[in-house]
Order: C-alpha cells, then sequence, then structure tokens
C-alpha cells in the first residue's frame, strides 16, 4: 500500500509537469469556466478514482475503524434519518459517495467538501479546473467542477448544486457531539490503505520550499494568505468573502450582511469547524460544550438549532444553508479572484 501511494503521489507530480496532461480535444465555447485550466488528472478516464455507492457504515466505537484517529478530519452530515460521518481518510481515495437523494464530494487537492441534493450518481471524471475535482454526473454525463457549484458543460450546463447542511470537524468532536452517528469504514471493496494520505506532504506544504505544493495549474497564486490555509468561504452571486479558520482561537458567531442577505458564520479552530447560514435575524452561540456534547445556537426569540442547523426545540424549522464551503485559500481565490478576507 506503501508502494501504492508514492505511485499516485509521482503520477500527480509528473502529469502537472508535462504538455500531455493539457485536454487538446476540449472546445473553450461548450465550458463555461475556462479551459486554458483543466487538466486530465489521471489518465484512465472517467472513475479512475472510483466513487462509493451506499458503503457500508459502523456504529462508533464498531468494526473496520481502526484506520480512524481522534485528529483524523471528517465530513459530518443529517441525513434526515440519522447523522452520519464521512471520513476524510475515505474520501481521499474515492473523493466521491452516493447515498439516497445526497451526495458527498470532497477534493484533496483542494480541500473542499459538499454535501447536494442530487437523485443521479456522480463520479470521478478525472478532469480537473484549476486543481480541483471536476465531477460528472451518470444520468447526463455533464460535467461539474466542484467549486464552481454548478455544470460547466453537458446538457444541464448551468445547473447548480443544491447544497445541504454539512460541517467538518475532528473525529474525536464529532463522537462527542453524536455518539451514536453511523460513520463509513474500511470495508470499501476496495484494496486501499485508508491510514495513509495518497498524496505525500501536500496539504502541509505551504511554500515553494517544499516542491510543487500546487500540482496543477491555476491562474494566479493569491499571496494574501498561504496556499493551504483553511478557509470557510461565502460565495454569493456577486460577493465572496473567506474566514481563515485559524484565527478563531475561541468558537465564534459572526453576522454579517454579504451581498444584502444576512449570514451567521461559526467558526473555531480548536474544533476545526466552520459553516455558515442564511438568516432573517441575528443568532447567537448559547451553548459549547463539546465535553458534554453540545453546541446550541439561538436567536432572540429563543428558538435553538445544533450546529448542523437542526431545530432543537421544535419551534422553528431548520436553518438555511448558506452558499458556502471549506477549501484551501489557494482554490477559492482562483475561482473567486478577488474574495474579500476577513480580518
Amino acid at each position: 500500500m506503501i508502494k501504492l501511494c508514492l505511485v499516485m503521489v509521482l503520477f500527480l507530480l509528473n502529469a502537472c509537469k508535462t504538455e500531455e496532461s493539457i485536454i487538446s480535444d476540449i472546445d473553450d465555447q461548450e465550458w463555461l469556466v475556462k479551459t486554458d485550466y483543466i487538466r486530465q488528472g489521471c489518465y484512465s478516464g472517467k472513475d479512475c478514482i472510483p466513487s462509493l455507492q451506499h458503503p457500508e457504515k459502523s456504529l462508533v466505537g464498531g468494526n473496520d475503524l481502526e484506520f480512524l484517529d481522534d485528529n483524523n478530519l471528517i465530513v459530518g452530515i443529517w441525513d434526515g434519518e440519522k447523522y452520519v460521518a464521512f471520513p476524510h481518510s475515505i474520501l481521499d481515495w474515492h473523493e466521491i459517495v452516493n447515498e439516497d437523494g445526497y451526495s458527498i464530494s470532497y477534493c484533496p487537492l483542494t480541500g473542499s467538501a459538499l454535501h447536494f441534493e442530487t437523485e443521479s450518481e456522480f463520479g470521478v471524471s478525472g478532469l480537473l479546473y484549476n486543481s480541483n475535482l471536476i465531477m460528472y454526473d451518470r444520468d447526463s454525463d455533464s460535467h461539474w467542477p466542484q467549486m464552481f457549484l454548478k455544470s460547466a458543460e453537458g446538457s444541464r450546463q448551468g445547473d447548480k448544486l443544491n447544497l445541504k447542511s454539512m460541517i467538518e470537524t475532528d473525529w474525536v468532536t464529532w463522537k462527542k457531539l453524536y455518539p451514536n452517528s453511523k460513520v463509513v469504514n474500511s470495508n470499501t471493496g476496495y484494496s486501499r490503505d485508508y491510514e495513509s494520505y495518497p498524496y505525500g506532504q501536500y496539504r502541509t506544504c505551504n511554500s515553494q520550499s517544499c516542491g510543487d505544493y500546487i500540482f496543477f495549474p491555476i491562474p494566479m497564486v493569491d499571496e494574501r494568505l498561504p496556499a493551504k490555509t483553511r478557509v470557510l468561504s461565502i460565495n454569493s452571486e456577486n460577493a465572496q468573502k473567506a474566514y481563515p479558520i485559524k484565527n478563531f482561537v475561541i468558537p465564534t458567531l459572526i453576522n454579517e450582511t454579504i451581498d444584502g442577505t444576512l449570514y451567521a458564520i461559526i467558526l473555531s479552530n480548536k474544533e476545526k469547524i466552520g459553516i455558515a447560514f442564511e438568516t432573517s435575524s441575528s443568532l447567537s452561540i448559547a451553548e459549547w460544550d463539546i465535553e458534554n456534547g453540545s453546541i446550541i445556537i439561538e436567536d432572540e426569540n429563543g428558538n435553538q438549532w445544533n450546529i448542523l442547523g437542526i431545530s432543537t426545540n421544535g419551534s422553528e424549522s431548520n436553518l438555511i444553508t448558506a452558499n458556502a464551503f471549506i477549501s484551501y485559500w489557494f482554490s477559492q481565490a482562483a475561482f473567486y479572484p478577488g474574495t474579500e478576507i476577513h480580518s
């Protein structure tokens, strides 16, 4: 398995340095993105990285979770019936998980995860744009650059992803918040070393001193922040704003109007959390007690929600998920030049 990891790293390093990774037969007029920055990520084409369909899950403390360390990041959701965790350690190797009515996607090269509603299955196209995963849906064969949040090519061109609530946090925090949740385990049907990260030093390399720290070309590197800084970004139609998670040493909730919409942005570096909701009134943190498994957000009328925006007192509907996601700073700036940085 170590050899497999090394092969993947070497492949990516070589791919970004050769003209062979440039796609010559893409018609620029058929795409909504600049095709100059589309690259072939892996040469066997579609599904070269295999997505998972309804993968096996364990309860917390169950079998086939030996690969999962307390410090590992997970994507956590409420699927309408139960809480479910999708470990980065699994997503690093598969990038997309398809479930009933929704998909989870994660791009290891841009550090970006999405939870979105869909009746179609999505797969890995083998293409990258701005170093970011390009998904394809298996119903229409349309292409969806993940951080573009809509289809860039095909019969569904221009269709937008309907984002659903999710958080990224470390495994130890998720277990305390949702001890009865399920988690995708290592019994995926594929021979992968889920204890190993397949891209070497990539996620910790923040300068050119450790080599090609961005594997594939992007229009420019915005040096206002180190490239691999994890930011939560609000991406509205006419304005974008990024919040470096590392800056929020204590749990913080910011009520801020961006592009005419009021957002509640919740950030905590200790728990690696960044999440945002659209809201009609200001919210505040009523309780942040990880040891006792409780994060409560409330409005001025006493209505309360958990960290995923699920109503806890039944008097209000769930919070509306913002058009926001966590990613590495370099990729946010490449997709959305001029993104404002919260200071």
